[in-house]
């Protein structure tokens, strides 16, 4: 299993300048590699792969003393970097999506470096030392890697608050947990998830609650005059608002994805296809309540805890009577379940999350299983009834 720890770094002036000129160098790297791309097609009809260009670095790392000053591994990873990207604008092609071709990054959209092997660049206890880079790097670490754990590749992504290092692991993967707590969640709005359990989980709604001091920095941003000092304060300012807005959103669903796979051993979510579900009038919040983000945590959460998460068909989960199994007809505005067969009335979310979790198989005995571990309110307030 593959998991990256992310700390932040603390250059001095000299290293952060060094950090600069590396990532202003990549960036130079990546926009040549794919005009070169551009113009092999465009004049010869030819396409430039990965490894064509590769060696025709290699070449230019030999006639120019500059190229030379950075590691090979770091201008390999820009390389591959843009070779994904032409990757990704062929499959959407394929697809019949919008194809999106790459395009050439400015100083604003290029914001990250690394290493793709974890070659040319060595940890000393919280150092990083790798050519290019005066002295060495300090790494704040807040908390200790895996025992055991082997560094794969490293990229460093330079942010509104400072520098950031992220390590990826390969750690190996715990055997499953012995246990029967299982659980089925419908992912909401109103409510982020309603568990089988007859728990919940609010929803954080970042985007919804940050709107005003984002609508008050984004109009100062327009009112300031084109490539002045104060517009590009006014620029910083809209960036650190939607940091500010991903930090929250992202420390939410660390915490309920991390509580979820402590707490059960076998956890049931419906197989949501978000994109379509993003197009509609509810779009922004479904952007803002971030379920596929919420479901990538939970699997490798869960993975990491000996945990199982099992996805399931999403279609009738609320319109089928979780005890009966009679289908019952609701519009978006009917939040109750009114069974007219077994009269069973609870709400609609809930009766989703127990159809969720009937369908993972789960015997009828775990429906309502508590004691997940998780307390109730707390800094995620989840609720119990």
């Amino acid at each position: 299993m593959i998991l990256t720890y992310r700390y932040r770094v603390s250059p001095a002036k000299d290293q952060h300048q060094a950090l600069e000129n590396i990532l202003e160098s990549q960036r130079q790297l990546y926009n040549a590699a794919l005009q070169e791309r551009i113009e092999a097609y465009r004049k010869a009809g030819v396409t430039r792969s990965y490894f064509d260009q590769t060696k025709a670095l290699t070449e230019w790392r030999q006639s120019d003393s500059e190229a030379r000053s950075v590691p090979l591994c770091i201008q390999r990873a820009t390389l591959k970097r843009l070779d994904e990207a032409y990757r990704g604008f062929y499959r959407r092609v394929a697809a019949g999506d919008v194809p999106g071709f790459p395009r050439f990054r400015g100083k604003g959209r290029f914001d990250t470096f690394g290493f793709r092997e974890f070659e040319g660049i060595s940890l000393d206890k919280s150092r990083l030392r790798f050519k290019g880079m005066p002295g060495s790097l300090r790494v704040r670490f807040h908390r200790s890697l895996p025992a055991g754990a082997v560094i794969k590749s490293c990229v460093f992504r330079r942010g509104v608050k400072g520098w950031t290092v992220g390590l990826a692991l390969h750690v190996s993967t715990p055997p499953l947990r012995e246990g029967n707590r299982a659980v089925g969640i419908d992912l909401g709005i109103t409510t982020f998830a309603t568990l089988s359990d007859e728990s919940a989980i609010p929803s954080l709604r970042a985007t919804r609650r940050a709107e005003r001091r984002l609508r008050i920095a984004q109009r100062s941003l327009c009112r300031k005059s084109h490539d002045s000092n104060r517009r590009r304060k006014a620029r910083a300012k809209v960036r650190r608002c939607h940091s500010a807005i991903a930090r929250g959103r992202a420390n939410h669903l660390h915490q309920a994805s991390a509580r979820l796979a402590k707490g059960f051993e076998m956890i049931a979510v419906e197989a949501l296809r978000v994109r379509p579900l993003a197009r509609g009038i509810l779009g922004k919040d479904v952007h803002d309540a971030s379920w596929a983000k919420f479901i990538s945590m939970l699997r490798y959460k869960a993975a990491k805890a000996g945990a199982r998460v099992i996805e399931v068909n999403p279609m009738n989960t609320t319109q089928e009577c979780s005890a009966c199994g009679v289908k019952v007809r609701k519009l978006l505005r009917d939040r109750q379940h009114h069974c007219p067969d077994c009269g069973l009335s609870i709400g609609r979310d809930l009766n989703a999350a127990r159809n969720v979790l009937s369908r993972a198989g789960a015997s009828p005995g775990l429906l309502n299983v508590a004691g997940c571990g998780m307390r109730a309110g707390g800094r995620l307030g989840i609720s119990t009834s």
